[in-house]
């Protein structure tokens, strides 16, 4: 969604097509790649707004605009993922090029920083990540969360990419300072062949044990980050919502992604899940959305459907399966499917509901 804040009309625009869905929420990404779609102090104006006039804030008008719909919006922030691009960042002040120290390091000793986009696409990852084991890292990103709900009228943050790229990220050297301080191993140890790590640390047990510890060590960091932001969320005297979309496969968060979103429900940190059931399968999306719905939890669940990857009866379909499984809410990704389709926003309104007043929430996503 992103790109479509780049004029005051394609502002207005997103709006006027959340009112035709009959969506009551939207969750608005204002930061993308390390930069900001809003005024900041702390990240630099995104180069898609690198033309239009220095005093359009998208974020104020699109706050304006939703809210006199009686619409909410929900601050959408990308957070350990910072570049994609086939080149480095312009700005000076983007944190790629302010503190490349924080960009996270593979297993191999191979620095994020420094890969070629090639070996992303081949490895299958997005992009640069920030190291979420480094506690500048955390606090900066906190700091971009305050800056947001102080200057904005939002109703909430949603948390996008609040994970790991893969589970051998995560090597640089204050994060493995910090593990080796309290467990008195390097991680790097743990990565050598069994022989080696086992004449090193003396048994079996023990190294499955450092292991064990490693990989979750690295589950708390993150944990940690969405923890500290729902208590200075709390903290801000205003009854703002936080959110994240999450692996919908709960094995493949946990254990590929460090991205312990169950448990962030039962300690009550978020006040909604999204697991991204994007799949075009049903099956598979009845099976991810059955096992959220199933968490022993208080908080909401919000469906993620992804309306890009099918026609609109295929993803009405996957919505009424969803809410006929208990789903809070529904969340449809992404809006660039929408726009300038008006026959798929129709389709998705008349075969999926029909009342405003029904629970659905619309993340809308590039």
């Amino acid at each position: 969604m992103r790109h479509a804040l780049t004029t005051p009309g394609r502002v207005d625009r997103i709006v006027d097509l959340a009112t035709q869905v009959n969506a009551n929420t939207l969750l608005v990404q204002v930061r993308g790649r390390g930069d900001a779609y809003y005024n900041s102090d702390l990240a630099p104006r995104a180069s898609d707004l690198e033309a239009t006039p220095p005093d359009f804030d998208p974020l104020s008008r699109l706050c304006t605009r939703a809210h006199a719909e009686g619409l909410e919006v929900h601050a959408w922030v990308n957070v350990f993922l910072v570049w994609s691009a086939p080149t480095p960042p312009r700005s000076a002040l983007h944190v790629v090029n302010v503190h490349p120290d924080w960009i996270s390091v593979r297993a191999d000793g191979r620095r994020m920083v420094e890969m070629l986009p090639e070996e992303f696409e081949r490895e299958k990852m997005e992009g640069m990540y920030l190291a979420p084991g480094i506690p500048e890292v955390r606090r900066h990103l906190r700091d971009i969360v305050r800056e947001i709900v102080t200057r904005y009228p939002v109703d909430g943050i949603h948390l996008d990419y609040v994970r790991y790229p893969e589970p051998t990220v995560g090597y640089d050297a204050d994060t493995r300072t910090a593990f080796a301080r309290e467990f008195g191993v390097d991680p790097m140890v743990l990565e050598q062949r069994d022989s080696l790590a086992l004449s090193v640390l003396g048994g079996e047990d023990r190294l499955a044990d450092l292991r064990a510890r490693w990989i979750q060590w690295r589950r708390e960091q993150v944990t940690n980050l969405v923890r500290d932001i729902r208590r200075d969320l709390d903290q801000m005297g205003r009854n703002l919502k936080l959110t994240a979309a999450v692996i919908a496969d709960q094995d493949a968060a946990q254990n590929r992604y460090l991205q312990e979103w169950p448990r962030w429900l039962e300690e009550g940190l978020l006040d909604a899940a999204i697991p991204m059931a994007y799949s075009p399968s049903t099956p598979i999306v009845e099976r991810q959305i059955a096992d959220a719905v199933a968490l022993p939890t208080e908080r909401q669940i919000w469906a993620g459907i992804g309306i890009y990857k099918q026609s609109a009866r295929r993803a009405a379909e996957k919505i009424r399966l969803a809410r006929k499984l208990g789903v809070d809410g529904i969340a449809l990704f992404s809006y660039d499917t929408l726009l300038g389709r008006s026959s798929y926003a129709r389709g998705i309104r008349n075969w999926a509901w029909r009342e405003k007043t029904e629970p659905t929430r619309m993340p809308w996503r590039d």
